[in-house]
């Protein structure tokens, strides 16, 4: 938890965790001091469902490298239980950033909340776009 002095760099948002796909919004900065907690969060609200992931990171204003490995180790986990992890709404230069270090080749990458829900309600259809 943290206090009134202390706010909250990433903050994580269920959208929606009824049908075939649990969606949460990101925002803020995923950064070194906040990407422990951002990946707590998302893996707690992963474990309360058994489907795939998809979150919604058109807020995200900035990801450092500590950031990538939580985005990594999530998809991991998630993949460990047969299920996948998909990101959408990048601002592009985040995407760009993805892109150069190949996570869009491990974690599936869709433009918005609607191709990303797509993608992961259809499993062969769960290739990065």
């Amino acid at each position: 938890m943290t206090s009134e002095k202390e706010p909250r760099l990433v903050e994580i948002d269920v959208l929606e965790s009824e049908g075939p796909t649990l969606l949460l919004r990101a925002r803020g900065r995923i950064n070194v001091l906040s990407a422990d907690m951002f990946e707590a969060d998302t893996m707690r609200a992963a474990a309360s469902a058994q489907s795939d992931v998809v979150v919604e990171a058109s807020d995200v204003t900035y990801i450092s490298s500590a950031g990538l490995r939580a985005f990594l180790r999530i998809s991991r986990t998630l993949k460990r239980s047969h299920r996948k992890l998909h990101i959408c709404g990048l601002k592009p230069h985040i995407e760009q950033i993805f892109e150069m270090i190949g996570f869009n080749r491990v974690i599936p990458i869709h433009a918005d909340v609607d191709s990303a829900l797509t993608a992961a309600d259809n499993p062969s259809n769960g290739k990065p776009s």
